[in-house]
C-alpha cells in the first residue's frame, strides 16, 4: 500500500474523522430526495451531466459514491461524464437479459445504440443524470452488489475504479429485501413507439414512426424518449394518459428537444381511448370528454384546450370522423376513440 493511502486509512480509524473528510477533494453525495426536472432550464445550462461521479472510502473502509462539485474542464470532460452515466445505466437500468423484469423483453442492439446516442445528447444527459443519482443513492445505502476484490485492490494502492466497473448490476442481499430499492428500468415490448410508467420507460421493438399517424408531424425519437421520461418519477408520473397531462408533457419535455434538434414544435397531442375503457379518471377535462354525449350542447369552445373529438363509427370501422358533426338519425352508433388536445405554445428564447 502506498504511504499516502496508508496515512488516509489511519486517519479514517480516528474517532469522528471519516476518510471522506480526510480527502482533499470535495465529493458530495446526491440529494436525499429527487425533484421534477425542469428541462428547459437544464438545457440552458452550460453542462447537463452533473458533477463527475467518484468513489471514496468511508470510515469503515467500504466504498461510497458521490459527485465532484465542479464543472467539467471542457467538452471532453462533459462527454466522459455522459459516457459514465450511460455505462451505469447499461449495468443496472437497461434490461438486456430475459426475465430481469416480469413480462419485459430485453432491449435489442439497435435500441441500446439509440439509448446510448440519446444519453450523449443534452436532454438525454439530464435524464441519465437523474438515473445515475438514483444509482448513487442505492449504492450508498448498501443496496447494490459490488466487486469486493476490485475495491480491495484500490485500497491497496491500485487505481480508483469507476462506479460502473465496481457494481455488478445486481442488488445486494440487503437490496433484495429493502422496500425502497426500486430500480428504474428501460426495457422493450412487442410493438411500436414507446410508453412509460413511474419507474420505467418501455420501447417498442418495431421502432418509431417517421410521422405521427393523426397529425402527420415529423417524429424526433430523442424528443419522444424525453417525453416518456417526463411521465416517469423524474418528471410528473401522474401526467400519462390524461389529455391535459399529455399536452403539458409535450410542452415541457418534448418540444424543447424538438426545437433543439431543428424540428418545429408539436402543436397537437392525439390521445387514443381504448375500446370499452371505463371513464374513471381524476382529470376533470377527461371526465367531461368521456361524457360528451350526455351534454347535448357541448361545443369545442366549452373545452378550450381540446382541439377535437374523433369517433369510430359502426358503419365504417377504422375510419375516424369528427364526433361533433351532426349525423343522420338512422346512422349507426359511434364510439369515441381519439381526443386531440392543443399543446401550449413554446415560450420564445430569452435574448442574450
Amino acid at each position: 500500500m502506498s504511504p499516502g493511502r496508508t496515512a488516509l486509512l489511519l486517519l479514517a480509524l480516528l474517532p469522528g474523522l471519516p476518510l471522506a473528510e480526510a480527502q482533499t477533494e470535495s465529493i458530495q453525495p446526491p440529494p436525499v430526495t429527487r425533484g421534477p426536472v425542469d428541462l428547459e432550464r437544464e438545457l440552458q445550462a452550460p453542462w447537463q451531466a452533473g458533477g463527475e461521479i467518484l468513489l471514496h472510502a468511508a470510515a469503515d473502509g467500504g466504498p461510497r459514491a458521490g459527485r465532484r462539485a465542479a464543472p467539467p474542464a471542457d467538452a471532453g470532460g462533459e462527454r466522459e461524464r455522459r459516457a459514465e452515466q450511460f455505462a451505469l445505466a447499461r449495468k443496472l437500468n437497461l434490461v438486456l437479459q430475459p426475465r430481469v423484469v416480469p413480462l419485459a423483453l430485453p432491449l435489442t442492439e439497435d435500441q441500446v445504440a439509440l439509448l446510448e446516442r440519446f444519453a450523449h445528447s443534452d436532454a438525454g444527459a439530464v435524464w441519465f443524470r437523474e438515473m445515475a443519482d438514483d444509482t448513487l443513492r442505492l449504492f450508498n445505502q448498501g443496496y447494490l452488489e459490488y466487486d469486493a476484490a476490485l475495491w480491495r485492490a484500490y485500497l491497496e494502492g491500485g487505481p480508483r475504479p469507476p462506479l460502473s466497473a465496481l457494481i455488478t448490476g445486481r442488488l445486494s442481499e440487503a437490496g433484495l429485501f429493502a422496500q425502497d430499492a426500486a430500480v428504474f428500468r428501460i426495457y422493450a415490448y412487442d410493438g411500436m413507439g414507446s410508453m412509460a410508467a413511474a419507474a420505467s420507460v418501455r420501447m417498442g421493438r418495431k421502432g418509431f414512426r417517421c410521422q405521427f399517424s393523426m397529425s402527420g408531424e415529423a417524429v424526433d425519437p430523442f424528443a419522444i424518449l424525453s417525453h416518456e421520461f417526463g411521465h416517469s418519477r423524474y418528471g410528473d408520473p401522474r401526467s400519462a394518459g390524461q389529455p391535459l397531462g399529455e399536452a403539458r408533457t409535450v410542452a415541457r419535455y418534448e418540444n424543447p428537444v424538438r426545437l433543439r434538434h431543428g424540428f418545429p414544435p408539436r402543436l397537437v397531442y392525439y390521445l387514443r381511448i381504448e375500446p370499452g375503457r371505463l371513464p374513471v379518471t381524476r382529470d376533470a377535462l377527461f371526465t367531461r370528454v368521456l361524457a360528451w354525449r350526455e351534454q347535448p350542447a357541448l361545443r369545442l369552445a366549452d373545452l378550450d384546450p381540446v382541439e377535437g373529438l374523433y369517433c369510430e363509427c359502426a358503419e365504417a370501422p377504422g375510419a375516424l370522423r369528427d364526433c361533433l358533426t351532426p349525423r343522420p338519425a338512422e346512422a349507426g352508433a359511434c364510439e369515441l376513440r381519439w381526443v386531440a388536445v392543443r399543446v401550449e405554445t413554446p415560450r420564445p428564447a430569452a435574448s442574450e
